[in-house]
């Protein structure tokens, strides 16, 4: 019983840690999450750890009047990196939304900031 036991339970633990990866997560943003940058970024980048569905997978920039920032995102060709490219936007705080949809259904969302300051002269 001991050995069936055990084996159910590492079933149940390597199930678990695969469907747990099965989320797509940003592992890296351009701009950075949380930056202070000095100049207007004219795209927005988010790389996920994972592909996502690029027909339901979003990334929307909001001034801090939650006002969105015009853009349009383009996937890559892997779906793992989406690009949305900005009209000018002034300096502030802004917030960067992103939903994503991995290939097999796994819904994730989350958002960061980022503020452009110009530097003094």
């Amino acid at each position: 019983m001991n050995r069936i036991s055990s084996l159910l339970l590492a079933i149940l633990i390597v199930g678990t840690a695969s469907n747990a990866s099965a989320h797509a997560f940003p592992d890296r943003t351009t701009p950075a999450e949380a930056s202070v940058v000095s100049e207007a970024p004219s795209n927005v980048i988010v790389h996920f750890d994972e592909a996502f569905d690029p027909s339901a997978t979003k990334v929307r920039v909001m001034n801090q009047n939650g006002d969105v920032v015009p853009g349009v995102s383009t996937p890559n060709g892997d779906h793992r990196t989406l690009t949305t490219a900005l009209k000018a936007i002034t300096p502030g705080q802004y917030f960067v939304k992103w939903s994503a949809l991995s290939q097999d259904g796994d819904r994730t969302m989350g958002a960061f900031s980022l503020t452009i300051r110009p530097e003094p002269h």
